[in-house]
């Protein structure tokens, strides 16, 4: 138990005589004397601060060699301003501004789909059937006798939901929570190109 404990104490001592000559010494003093001046010296006048420089317009910079460039200064004290390339244009896809135009027929679609996820939450499941069908299940033909039409709802003679052309929608049981709704669209004929599809 001495021994170790001489041991620490020694190792101890080495380590802090190391640090005590090893030290760097403090700013504005030194090991030695300073000798008298023997003769009055000229007042130097106080150095200019370094100045930051910022380079002319230059060729944006691509690769890691000229960011290694731009970080190393040229002389001590000055440093080179990093200019990021500017982001090339926004192109706007044509047909943009035709999409951001409000679509009375696609937001009544999904507000019939929207009716239904909430009508499916609500009892379980979807109703099942034709439109006509599926129509007096959401228009309180239900258990709760709740309606889950939208107020700007079109029915024919038969009692089917119409679109805003007046052609019938087509209801497309994908799982017993999930529903297509299509309508026709402009041409009022199912399966083509115009065809309104909301879930």
């Amino acid at each position: 138990m001495k021994k170790t404990l001489w041991k620490l104490l020694l190792l101890f001592g080495l380590t802090a005589a190391i640090y005590w000559f090893a030290r760097p010494s403090a700013p504005g003093t030194s090991e030695t004397p300073a000798a008298p001046p023997s003769a009055p010296q000229a007042v130097k006048p106080p150095q200019k601060a370094a100045t930051v420089t910022a380079p002319a317009a230059s060729a944006p910079i691509t690769s890691p060699a000229q960011v290694q460039a731009l970080l190393t200064p040229a002389q001590p004290g000055t440093f080179k301003r990093i200019e990021a390339p500017l982001p090339p244009p926004v192109k706007i896809p044509g047909g943009y501004a035709a999409t951001t135009q409000p679509d009375p027929a696609r937001e009544e679609a999904e507000e019939v789909a929207l009716n239904l996820r909430n009508f499916s939450l609500r009892f379980g499941g979807n109703p099942v059937g034709t439109n006509a069908e599926i129509t007096k299940a959401l228009n309180g033909g239900n258990a709760a006798a709740a309606n889950y039409l939208p107020a700007s709802r079109r029915t024919n003679a038969v009692g089917e939901l119409l679109d805003i052309w007046g052609t019938p929608y087509f209801f497309h049981q994908m799982s017993a929570q999930q529903m297509e709704i299509r309508s026709a669209g402009l041409d009022k004929t199912l399966w083509t190109q115009d065809d309104i599809i909301a879930q």
